[in-house]
């Protein structure tokens, strides 16, 4: 994330999901972006036209998407490669082991969208917001991921006026000097990404035993994690992210590496530009 001019927020129930609106709006009053709101067709407009009146921000887009049978991840990440939004924000719907954890579907549009995803649900954030992201720097691809997680957190947390920890936990318990070298990795990589509101903390430990139930104790407002470069189904509970995602109730930006990222929305932009695009009313 190098910018945030765009919001995509998604509405998909009215009760529920004003908080998707609520924490777009707030996040686009900090960059002066716009908010192209996306409701599909079923979902009331006029509550929502009351709410971004009553929000009193200018720069908010009602768009009214027919979906049909087309399941709204899939229209979701249409409509984001069609307008190409800096950060795409929805409600974070649960999976099927716990509240904490996310759907299949989220976890599916996380992969498949062009740019990060920020699942929200009701707690509102703190003032300041307290962010919080884990690293791993085990081998090349995963510094590549740390790269794209710390530059995302980083312009969040410096664009919100908010906090940033960064979580790391070292695996190896036998090699010292691979301790250190990772160590030394660590503390590159987040002073490359330097924005004066983070602060790095090491811990001992296999990282996705060690950290979910840090995070989950200190209830942080935003949690910002990587991606895998495939998707192959709903993330293992086992592994750092699917361990985090399933034990801490936060906010989630879900991130992909850089160079995947590029990668992945040019073969998906293709494939999606075949398809026949969604009819869309837009209200301003």
């Amino acid at each position: 994330m190098e910018k945030l001019t765009c919001i995509l927020a998604v509405v998909d129930h009215v009760d529920r999901d004003m908080v998707v609106l609520d924490k777009a709006v707030a996040l686009a009053r900090r960059y002066g972006a716009r908010v192209d709101l996306m409701v599909p067709e079923h979902v009331p407009m006029r509550p929502l036209a009351n709410r971004c009146a009553g929000l009193e921000y200018d720069r908010v887009i009602l768009s009214s998407v027919a979906c049909g049978s087309v399941p709204l991840n899939e229209i979701i990440a249409r409509h984001a490669f069609a307008t190409k939004p800096d950060l795409v924000i929805k409600f974070r719907d649960a999976g099927d082991l716990t509240q904490a954890s996310i759907s299949s579907a989220d976890w599916q549009l996380a992969s498949e969208s062009p740019a990060p995803l920020l699942l929200v649900h009701q707690t509102p954030w703190s003032i300041p917001t307290r962010f919080a992201t884990v690293i791993e720097v085990d081998d090349a691809s995963a510094e590549r991921l740390t790269r794209a997680i710390l530059h995302a957190a980083g312009y969040l947390a410096l664009g919100c006026r908010g906090n940033l920890d960064v979580l790391y936990s070292e695996r190896e318990r036998n090699d010292e000097r691979l301790r250190m070298e990772r160590a030394v990795k660590v503390a590159q990589l987040v002073r490359e990404f330097h924005v004066g509101c983070e602060r790095i903390e090491m811990f001992s430990g296999a990282p996705e035993e060690r950290l979910p139930p840090i995070a989950a104790q200190r209830q942080y407002d935003v949690l910002v994690l990587g991606m895998p470069d495939v998707y192959s189904g709903p993330v293992a509970h086992d592994s750092l992210i699917g361990g985090m995602t399933s034990r801490v109730d936060s906010d989630l930006v879900l991130v992909r590496a850089i160079n995947s990222m590029a990668e992945h929305t040019g073969e998906r932009a293709r494939l999606l530009h075949q398809q026949r695009p969604d009819h869309v009313e837009q209200f301003v």
